[in-house]
C-alpha cells in the first residue's frame, strides 16, 4: 500500500489515471474512499487523480495531538511534493474545502484551480459543538455518525426514494471510522478555522458548490450561508447550487456534480 512518509507521520494515498493532477480532500474526519465510486472513475480518464486519508483517518497515522486546518494543508502540500505534483486542481468538500483554501493561500504554486464544495471560511462558535456533545452522549459514536450523515447528507425525499443508495454511501463513509479522539480533534480544528479575512487573496479560478437543502442546519452557520460568503468574497468565484440536494450530492447526484466540475475545468 502506498504511504508518503511526512515529517511526523505516514499518510496513505492512492493515484489513479494520468494527466494533470487532481487532488480530492475529504470532509471532517473522513477517509478518501468516498471518492472511489463516482469521481475517481470519471476524472481518472484524463487526470492524475489523488485521493488520501488525512491524518487521524483511514489508514494514515493517528497522532494524539492538536490538529489544525493549517496542519492538514501542510500535509496535503507535502503529499503533492512527494508525488511531484504541481499546479493541481484541488476539490475540497466541507472541512476539506477549508484545508483546500489554505493550500491555495499558503502554497499558491501547487494549486491551479480550486473547487470548494459545501465549505466555508469560518464558524461563529469554537470548540466541540454542544449539539454534537449531546448526541454523542445520548446515541454513542457509531449511531451519531450514521444519523448525522443521513440528516445532513440527503434530502428527506432522497432517503425515502433511494434507501439502497443511502445505505451504499453509509457503508463506505462509516467504514473504518477514526477513533473518537481523532474525530473530535478534526471537529475542533474545523471550528477554529478562519480564512474570512484572506478570501480576497485567493487568486486561482474558484468554483463554489452547495446543495439547496443545506440552508437548514443545527450548527452555528449553514453550509448554504457559508458557501454564499465564499462565492461573494473570493474574486471572480463561480457559484453552482444543486437542486434537491443535501451535503453528499457528489454521491447522490454524481452526474450533475461531475458535469459542473467538467464545465468549470474547461473554462478559461
Amino acid at each position: 500500500m502506498p504511504f508518503a512518509q511526512l515529517k511526523d507521520l505516514k499518510l496513505y494515498y492512492e493515484v489513479h489515471g494520468e494527466g494533470p493532477p487532481f487532488l480530492f480532500v475529504s470532509e471532517t474526519a473522513c477517509h478518501g474512499e468516498v471518492w472511489k465510486t463516482y469521481q475517481v472513475p470519471e476524472f481518472s480518464r484524463d487526470h492524475r487523480v489523488i485521493i488520501y486519508d488525512q491524518r487521524g483517518t483511514g489508514r494514515s497515522d493517528k497522532p494524539s495531538m492538536d490538529y489544525t486546518t493549517g496542519m492538514l494543508a501542510d500535509d496535503a502540500a507535502s503529499l503533492l511534493d512527494h508525488l511531484g505534483a504541481e499546479q493541481a486542481i484541488v476539490y475540497g468538500h466541507s472541512m476539506g474545502g477549508r484545508v483546500a483554501q489554505l493550500l491555495a493561500l499558503d502554497y499558491p504554486r501547487k494549486v491551479n484551480k480550486l473547487i470548494l464544495a459545501s465549505s466555508g471560511a469560518s464558524h461563529t462558535a469554537s470548540g466541540i459543538p454542544l449539539n454534537m456533545c449531546l448526541e454523542l452522549v445520548e446515541k454513542g459514536y457509531e449511531r451519531y455518525a450514521r444519523d448525522h450523515a443521513i440528516r445532513i447528507g440527503f434530502t428527506t425525499k432522497f432517503v425515502q426514494e433511494h434507501p439502497a443508495e443511502v445505505e451504499k454511501f453509509l457503508e463506505i463513509r462509516l467504514a473504518n471510522l477514526p477513533p473518537l479522539e481523532c474525530y473530535l480533534r478534526h471537529a475542533i480544528a474545523r471550528q477554529a478555522h478562519d480564512t474570512s479575512g484572506r478570501l480576497k487573496d485567493i487568486r486561482v479560478p474558484t468554483l463554489v458548490t452547495v446543495g439547496d437543502d443545506e440552508a437548514r442546519t443545527t450548527s452555528d452557520i449553514s453550509h448554504w450561508t457559508s458557501a454564499d460568503i465564499l462565492a461573494r468574497t473570493i474574486p471572480r468565484a463561480k457559484l453552482v447550487v444543486f437542486p434537491d440536494s443535501g451535503h453528499y450530492y457528489f454521491f447522490a447526484k454524481p452526474e450533475a456534480t461531475n458535469k459542473a466540475i467538467r464545465e468549470f475545468l474547461t473554462e478559461a
